[in-house]
């Protein structure tokens, strides 16, 4: 965001007698891992926040708009309305809607809002609630450990999926299996990737590491990200098939180093049991 375009949003929050506050949060707040590409992440709190999600007059007195998408994400409970903006000079803002009472709720301590751990910036604060805001400890989105049903649910997870994807593919229902490979298991194979590393360097805060990917290449160690590198695939049922044994093998792999680290169970039978089974599948796929 500019600063002529930053300068307009605090024009329209201290004109809109509507809006109460606005706060800037994310890497740009927190000056992180911040490049000319960052987004702008702007909370606005505000008594009534139907007229900024029923319409888009007020963005277009910010700049002039390529694209907007309507977005939504749960705060204790609470629907929180965001509006993803990206205007034509190319810069991004993601805008989310909040009611003001959930604002002083947070400065209070009875909720907590992960990125403001991290840091944030007060553009506007008409009520001086946002000043009552706790200080930043740089905690923010850390990784817990789980505990051992959670990563045993995890482990089986995995493998379920797994055996869909052997299954689909054995039908030669490539696309469904596609799904699979790119979303189901790269997610639980991702939270395992992170599970053993946290594990690893005992759960220390690392603020390169995001529950979502980002800075992946930042933080895995060479290994990891040539096993990764083996786990994506073309549109195509041999290279498919292929992928999806690495990808077994790297979460086996994460997954026993995890276990053994928190001292949790892991069944080496069932695993076994399992591989037997995929390849029992891309069996029946190839005699086809």
């Amino acid at each position: 965001m500019s600063e002529v375009l930053l300068e307009k949003l605090i024009a329209f929050g201290n004109e809109d007698k509507n809006v109460r506050a606005i706060i800037l949060e994310g890497s740009r707040a927190t000056g992180f891992h911040v490049d000319d590409l960052s987004d702008y992440d702007i909370n606005i709190f505000a008594r009534d926040i139907d007229g900024y999600i029923n319409g888009e007059a007020w963005i277009k007195r910010l700049g002039d708009v390529l694209i907007l998408q309507k977005e939504k994400f749960v705060f204790y409970g609470a629907t929180i309305p965001t509006r993803l903006v990206l205007f034509r000079d190319y810069q991004r803002v993601d805008f989310s809607f909040w009611k003001t009472e959930l604002l002083a709720d947070i400065a209070r301590g009875d909720k907590v809002y992960e990125s403001y751990k991290n840091g944030y910036q007060v553009l506007v604060d008409k009520d001086e609630v946002a000043e009552l805001l706790p200080p930043p400890d740089n905690t923010g989105f850390s990784i817990s450990p789980p505990d051992r049903e959670h990563f045993r649910q995890i482990v089986h997870d995995f493998w379920f999926e797994a055996y869909g994807m052997a299954k689909y593919l054995s039908k030669g229902d490539l696309w469904y299996s596609k799904l699979i490979e790119n979303r189901f298991m790269k997610d639980r194979l991702f939270l395992m990737a992170l599970w053993d590393n946290c594990s690893s360097s005992h759960w220390k805060y690392n603020s390169s590491i995001h529950r979502g990917g980002k800075r992946f290449e930042k933080w895995a160690p060479k290994e990891l990200k040539d096993s990764f590198s083996e786990c994506f695939s073309m549109y195509e049922i041999s290279d498919t098939w292929r992928s999806l044994f690495v990808m077994v093998e790297t979460f086996n792999k994460l997954a026993r180093n995890t276990a053994s680290r928190m001292g949790f169970d892991y069944s080496d039978k069932l695993e076994e049991d399992i591989i037997v089974l995929l390849e029992l599948l891309r069996g029946r796929n190839c005699s086809h």
